[in-house]
């Protein structure tokens, strides 16, 4: 018997193509069913139509991105809400998909102030849809995907919405995990900054954040990106 849905998870959890005997108890009420085992792939992308949920940007973002919008989409609303950021690289890449020709994405400045621009260097497969792209955010918006918005709002391709705030997480900083201790991380890690972003306007994330053109304030983490829209009107 397990008390909790992590010890339900453990004891489910076993090598792909096994089966697990569960047995589910209501009241005085018990069933037994054979459940398979098997490798269970979460995808952080996903697109209903009309709203892509981008949960973290990963490597292969841009290509899943790609793959499910169609550059014929009248109107894109990309809900970026509790997203705290993941691969900079997989945010700057699906940033492309999205603007024109010499655009810029981030500036990365390192420790002695040299910058490195990064642009989209050709014409973004979906960069017709814009500026008919809307941008959900909220406080928990954070790194790369505060990168990929600041690309979108200030590059004029995209609204920035803010769900219950005006501003997003406000990391702006590339930062390394240094484990201290013997063996090392028994004592913790130190993050030890290496950079810092700049958005297209020159802005400094760090400490500040991106601010929203509005806020929506009836827009709940759980509310779907149409029901916080409607609520704007």
């Amino acid at each position: 018997r397990v008390e909790s849905a992590a010890e339900a998870a453990r004891a489910l959890r076993g090598e792909a193509g096994t089966t697990v005997e569960v047995e589910l108890r209501r009241g005085d009420k018990a069933a037994t069913a054979a459940v398979k085992r098997a490798v269970v792939r979460l995808s952080p992308v996903r697109y209903d139509g009309a709203a892509l949920r981008i949960r973290a940007f990963a490597l292969d973002t841009p290509a899943r991105v790609a793959e499910l919008v169609p550059p014929t989409a009248k109107q894109l609303v990309v809900d970026l809400r509790a997203n705290g950021g993941g691969s900079l690289e997989g945010g700057v890449e699906t940033a492309r998909l999205f603007l024109r020709k010499g655009q810029t994405i981030v500036t990365v400045l390192d420790k002695s102030g040299t910058p490195f621009e990064y642009a989209a260097i050709d014409d973004g497969p979906l960069a017709a849809i814009a500026p008919r792209i809307t941008l959900l955010v909220d406080e928990k918006t954070a790194s790369a995907a505060e990168v990929f918005a600041a690309a979108l709002a200030q590059n004029r391709a995209a609204a920035l919405l803010g769900a219950q705030t005006d501003h997003t997480f406000g990391k702006g900083v590339i930062q390394q995990l240094a484990p201290l201790g013997t063996p090392p991380g028994a004592r913790g890690a130190l993050a030890v900054t290496l950079a810092k972003y700049a958005t297209p306007d020159g802005d400094d994330l760090n400490g500040r954040g991106l601010r929203t053109d509005r806020t929506l304030r009836a827009c709940r983490i759980q509310d779907s990106p149409k029901l916080c829209l409607a609520s704007d009107r």
